[in-house]
């Protein structure tokens, strides 16, 4: 019988292999998009749970009136571990700068991250070489990763090895890493001790209870009350912080709440993932519903014999969801392919590195799990509905023929379906549009500085001889000087787009009420003048006035100077909450974005960086941008005599203010991407539709021409109700798309307004395609020889 079930199924699936053809498109692009977007969420979701201990490890936040942050001061650590018995043990995870490792000539630079000998005990990272318990216990041992143990060391077990560390220290390999998952918010290439950090000097001056740069873990012992612990930290911080950080306490929070804390959007896009994947099934079962439904009614015969003959309800069901599981395991099979060579390498592009989608069978068993059950309960819906409702119908009326009443019946489930389908397409092209349009906005948008004559070169190539560097470094800004090409040039730590979130309260220097949070950094003279921001107020910085240091110069831009309530500030004094020493304003710059425009400008202040010398960039505004390359080759070759690790690199300012929106891009192609699939699956089914409803009308349509109705009027008659139901679908949709416009834009301090006309051209984009995918087959039809149609069963 088994047999007989799958023999009648290919038959069946082979006469309607249009059909058939439809739903497996439809299903293998939807199935594939659903089960990546499903990965996704996976990771999302089980974010920092992949830890032994994971239940039991905390981090230690600061809090203050504008919220929480991931950071908090280095001391509060040992502090902590000597005052609470609740807890088992902690460890720094602390960036600085990054080691370069040295082995027989060959060198390795990573992300370095210096932690205290606890590390991999209380975080669950596997190493392939070494013993995670002794690994960090010597002040000079350290732990690379397995790339950074290649590279070195090719395949042979490192541990053990002597490597040299900044050319000028020796420390020992304990162990190697194995490769870290992407949903892990730590991220490192190298593991040293804490204690070698804290021996630099001007680590340690850093390191105090007013910085909060550091991120300090906690591992709470299994019985520890941790709403009891957390009472007891407002005293703790009152104890140890100073009269000046009254305001500031600290929050002990669990570690899955550490990538939420630093990216507030992540949940919503875990939950956007969410709804996109449940609007593409919806789409998908939709889709298979009606054309199996539709195509069931051409098989009344075929049922109603099949019961005449004495098969049961249980049989006919089996027949049915026969050929349900053929379609949707071949569009399985299908999907999987499209999902590894296609969609998955596109998703991890536009996530530019962050989280990537590795593919994993023995992890990513749950993703099979839940495409499997859905697979199986879409197949079960599918087969179960025609089946139920074929078996219902009369055996004579069936046998008869005499179905067009009872089958008109249910139409207007059909038609309640296919406007959901199209409701959800166009919602979505709506929000893909937005989307264009508001980056588009975004990259177009005057920042506020000029960019489009500007090289920048990035000096911090890791020289060396940073003494002899220093000196070559000066002739060639001395011949830019001299180059007549160049209209001007300055080195800084920072350049727009780039900016640092480096933060400090300051005050006015008589006032202890106005505390106003800077975003601060240094530049030198004639940052403003090649980046052409606009000085409102007094000058900018002088290597010639300024060189002495003098009353602390710094120039702040017009948000900084309103948050301090101030209407002019030049020659106005501040000094930072944590020190004594007194800043003199000398200028005011226009306020300019140094970031996205999602965000609004902040007060920013420069302090003087110094005469021109050696920094992270050297930006460069040339008369003609057509002179880059020449320009830019021959400080190139000048850079490349002084030894250096890092290799010369360079970019325009333009490309970078254009890229900082590529993570939008990301966001655009796939939102496009789902709504181009919504609308090729929807008219798919509507062409499917469309055909079979003309094929059961094939004897009317004859009457009709030879009763004297032309051509158009057959294609009006067969395709007025689906474009009834795209205006229908039109008229819901565009409050629907309208609330996700607006919700979204409100995302963005600097947005586009809402342009209703988008609205009218998307529904008449709709009408036209569906008219056009209808009218062909209506038109089709309509020119059939009436001969012919009126020979037709």
């Amino acid at each position: 019988m088994l047999r007989n079930y799958f023999k009648i199924a290919f038959r069946t699936l082979w006469k309607n292999r249009l059909f058939t053809g439809i739903n497996l498109l439809g299903l293998s692009l939807g199935l594939a998009s659903v089960g990546v977007l499903i990965l996704f969420v996976q990771r999302g979701i089980t974010f920092d749970t992949f830890h032994e201990n994971t239940d039991q490890i905390y981090l230690v936040q600061t809090e203050t009136r504008d919220g929480r942050y991931n950071q908090t001061v280095h001391p509060i650590l040992g502090q902590l571990v000597k005052t609470y018995p609740e807890i088992e043990d902690g460890t720094h995870f602390q960036g600085w700068y990054d080691l370069w490792i040295g082995y027989k000539g060959k060198d390795a630079q990573g992300d370095t991250k210096f932690v205290d000998p606890g590390f991999l005990s209380i975080f669950t990272f596997k190493l392939k070489y070494g013993n995670p318990q002794t690994a960090l216990k010597d002040r000079q041992s350290i732990v690379i990763s397995q790339q950074i143990s290649e590279s070195l060391f090719g395949n042979k077990n490192p541990v053990g090895e002597t490597v040299s560390v900044n050319d000028t220290l020796n420390f020992k390999v304990t162990g190697v890493l194995e490769k870290i998952p992407e949903n892990s918010s730590l991220q490192f290439d190298v593991l040293a001790p804490i204690a070698f950090l804290e021996a630099d000097k001007s680590f340690a001056n850093n390191a105090d209870w007013y910085n909060t740069f550091s991120n300090v873990y906690l591992k709470l012992r299994k019985d520890a009350d941790v709403a009891k612990f957390q009472k007891q930290m407002p005293a703790f911080a009152k104890a140890h912080f100073g009269t000046a950080d009254a305001d500031r306490g600290v929050h002990i929070a669990p570690l899955k709440e550490y990538i939420h804390t630093e990216n507030p959007g992540f949940k919503w896009m875990i939950y956007g993932a969410i709804l996109i994947a449940g609007f593409i099934l919806l789409i998908i079962s939709i889709n298979l519903l009606n054309l199996n439904t539709s195509i069931a009614f051409t098989r009344a015969k075929e049922v109603a014999v099949r019961k005449v003959t004495g098969s049961t309800l249980k049989q006919i069901l089996f027949q049915f969801w026969t050929e349900s599981g053929i379609v949707l395991i071949a569009s399985l099979l299908l999907s999987i392919v499209f999902a590894v060579t296609y969609l998955v390498p596109e998703f991890n592009e536009f996530r530019q590195g962050r989280m990537q989608l590795v593919l994993s069978w023995e992890r990513d068993y749950v993703t099979l799990v839940v495409l499997a059950g859905v697979i199986s309960l879409i197949a079960v819906i599918a087969g179960t509905y025609p089946a139920l409702y074929l078996n219902k119908l009369d055996l004579r009326d069936t046998i008869k023929g005499k179905l067009s009443n009872k089958a008109g019946g249910r139409g207007w489930t059909r038609s309640t379906l296919i406007v959901v389908q199209f409701v959800i397409a166009f919602a979505l092209a709506i929000g893909a549009i937005t989307v264009r349009k508001q980056v588009s906005f975004m990259r177009q948008a005057k920042p506020g500085y000029e960019h489009s004559n500007v090289v920048v070169v990035s000096t911090d190539l890791q020289f060396k001889n940073e003494k002899a560097a220093r000196s070559q470094f000066k002739s060639i800004l001395d011949g830019l000087n001299q180059d007549s090409r160049v209209q001007s040039f300055v080195t800084s730590s920072v350049v727009p787009t780039k900016y640092w979130g480096n933060y400090n309260m300051y005050l006015p220097e008589k006032e202890t009420s106005k505390e106003v949070r800077f975003r601060h950094l240094g530049s030198g003279a004639r940052y403003a003048e090649t980046y052409g921001i606009q000085i409102v107020e007094g000058r900018e910085f002088s290597d010639e006035i300024d060189k002495d240091g003098k009353n602390n110069p710094v120039i702040i831009n017009e948000s900084a100077m309103k948050a301090l309530g101030w209407k002019t500030a030049v020659g106005k004094r501040l000094r930072q909450k944590n020190n004594t020493e007194v800043y003199t304003v000398v200028g005011v710059m226009k306020d300019f974005h140094y970031q996205e425009l999602k965000d609004k400008i902040e007060p920013l202040l420069h302090w003087y960086g110094g005469p021109a010398g050696i920094n992270n960039y050297l930006s460069i505004r040339l008369h003609d941008i057509g002179q880059a390359k020449k320009v830019l080759s021959a400080v190139e070759a000048k850079m490349k005599q002084i030894p250096a690790r890092k290799p010369f690199s360079a970019f325009y300012a333009s490309d970078a203010l254009s890229s900082q929106y590529n993570h939008m891009d990301g966001i655009w192609k796939m939102v496009n991407f789902v709504s181009l699939l919504s609308i090729i699956i929807a008219f798919a089914g509507v062409f499917g539709l469309i055909t079979l409803a003309a094929n059961q009308r094939t004897k009317e349509v004859g009457i009709r021409k030879v009763l004297g109705s032309g051509v158009w009027e057959i294609v009006y008659l067969l395709s007025k109700d689906f474009l009834l139901l795209v205006v229908i679908a039109v008229i819901i949709g565009s409050p629907l798309a309208y609330l996700f416009e607006k919700n979204y834009l409100q995302t963005f301090e600097y947005h586009i307004s809402i342009d209703w006309y988008i609205y009218g051209l998307v529904g008449l984009f709709a009408l036209l395609l569906t008219m056009l995918t209808v009218g062909f087959q209506s038109i089709n039809a309509a020119l059939t020889n009436p001969v012919k149609s009126l020979r037709s069963e």
